[in-house]
């Protein structure tokens, strides 16, 4: 007699839980190299532009190889994976997220504003502080007003490294600010998207010792990320 595996099963809902985070992680990457390869392919750039860009696509594709690679050992969800010790420099991470998302930003008009320091050291992997900054900027991104603005700055606060992201934006409603970082939870103001990417930022953040949270704002939503410095 076969034997099915109930709909209920804690094991499937896991797997399926894994395989929705993986896809949603991909995404990103995947798009970024979308953009600029049909930049390269539509537009008539100078050497060095261009030559930056293929840099830009080659950095993403082998982040996407890491990616893939890591992604095969536990799932981004699981808080009870061991932490690796890593360390990177955080600002260097968030000028590669701003140049991996720029195609997406100009596509809907919007400007990318960076405050950063010359460097702030943090203790999270590189690609991990990568995956988190790009999952808030691109929302920033995406949910800000087409044509508007976010803006992204890193500052080193004693013993933390924050990462504040803030859109232009309907915001977020005070009772739903923790709910948004749950998995599967989608805000009353989403129009799509499956409720993974600011859950796989705050894994991200609590794995590494820290955090994310959102603040109150005069307008648009601000998330804030901190590191152990370091």
């Amino acid at each position: 007699m076969d034997s099915d595996i109930s709909s209920c099963d804690p094991n499937r809902e896991r797997l399926a839980g894994v395989l929705a985070t993986v896809g949603h992680e991909l995404r990103t990457p995947l798009t970024s190299i979308r953009g600029y390869v049909e930049t390269l392919l539509g537009a008539e750039l100078d050497p060095s532009t261009a030559r930056r860009f293929l840099e830009t696509v080659r950095r993403e594709t082998l982040r996407l190889g890491r990616l893939i690679d890591g992604m095969l050992e536990f799932s981004l969800l699981d808080l009870g994976a061991p932490a690796t010790v890593a360390s990177c420099d955080a600002v260097e991470q968030i000028s590669a997220v701003v140049e991996m998302l720029a195609p997406f930003a100009a596509a809907r008009g919007v400007a990318i504003r960076a405050r950063l320091p010359e460097r702030a050291r943090a203790r999270v992997d590189g690609d991990a502080c990568v995956q988190a900054v790009a999952n808030l900027l691109q929302n920033a991104i995406k949910y800000g007003r087409e044509g508007g603005s976010a803006e992204i700055e890193c500052v080193r606060d004693g013993p933390c490294v924050t990462i504040a992201v803030q859109d232009d934006g309907a915001g977020i409603a005070p009772g739903e600010r923790d709910a948004i970082f749950r998995f599967g939870f989608r805000s009353s103001g989403e129009r799509d998207g499956r409720g993974i990417g600011l859950a796989v930022v705050r894994a991200i953040a609590q794995r590494a010792g820290g955090e994310v949270g959102v603040e109150p704002s005069a307008g648009g939503a601000r998330f804030v990320l901190t590191f152990p410095a370091g």
